[in-house]
């Protein structure tokens, strides 16, 4: 059975995660503050941490980065749960290495989702062989190529789906940067279609993210709406596949996703 630590300091909350959590089947101990956290990781080693940022005895960002440190845990996933609304939260959970950041209140419901996405991925992370924390990539050469759309306007997102499966590939879509990188690093997508812009995180550290955790050199393409000569120049420093100023031409896209998924398959 798989252990969950959950870091919340009120009772309650913590209460009603353990009843959801046992009732699906796992390991549960509650920690009410930051020192009791440190302690009950090292001894009992959990497999996920669900921690909330608001605890008594240390912030909670801070003790996500002591875990980062820690042999015992610096691979453990951790996801971060916070009642504050503000929006740099997002790109510091990004930072830290957080696989989801839920927003009270929140269903019961998303927690597990989320629990169980992060210690799928934890099983499929081979630690003995892939360095630095990367994945290795998946075998089979035959199927079609994959491409991870990662775009916060979901009509967006679905339009381009749409139309990038309509010339033949698979696609996945995320609609925030923590997402994004969770699904790169869950699907290895042969190329990934990148908004500048988004919620959770600035697609530049999207990016570096999803370079720093996929083994196998994944090309990036980003989109965005500014006319910013910088964001270009970052794309180009990133070594991205193709850089599009909204509105683009699809065929053009098209072209650019084509010629980046040959380029890995040579």
């Amino acid at each position: 059975m798989k252990k969950i630590l959950i870091v919340e300091d009120d009772p309650k909350i913590a209460f009603g995660l353990c009843v959801r959590l046992k009732a699906n089947g796992y390991i549960t101990w509650v920690a009410e503050d930051a020192i009791t956290a440190l302690r009950l990781t090292l001894s009992h080693k959990p497999d996920l941490i669900v921690l909330d940022i608001s605890l008594p005895a240390g912030n909670g960002l801070t003790l996500a980065e002591r875990l980062c440190e820690l042999p015992e845990a610096c691979e453990t996933p951790i996801i971060i749960a916070t009642g504050s609304a503000d929006p740099r939260l997002s790109e510091k959970a990004l930072e830290i290495g957080a696989v989801a950041l839920l927003r009270k209140p929140y269903h019961a419901d998303t927690l597990l989702m989320a629990a169980r996405q992060a210690l799928a991925l934890s099983e499929r992370r081979p630690h003995a062989v892939a360095p630095a924390g990367r994945l290795s990539p998946p075998p089979g050469k035959g199927e079609r190529k994959r491409v991870l759309i990662v775009e916060d306007d979901e009509k967006v997102a679905k339009a381009l789906a749409l139309r990038i499966q309509a010339a033949g590939f698979d696609t996945s879509v995320a609609t925030d940067g923590l997402s994004g990188v969770r699904c790169a690093v869950e699907t290895r997508p042969d190329a990934v279609v990148l908004d500048i812009s988004l919620p959770a995180g600035d697609g530049f550290s999207v990016a570096e993210r999803i370079r720093a955790n996929v083994a196998t050199p994944v090309p990036l393409i980003f989109l965005t709406a500014s006319k910013r000569q910088e964001f270009r120049q970052r794309a180009h420093q990133l070594g991205a596949a193709g850089f599009f100023e909204k509105p683009y031409q699809p065929e053009a896209l098209l072209a650019a996703i084509n010629q980046a998924t040959r380029a890995t398959a040579a």
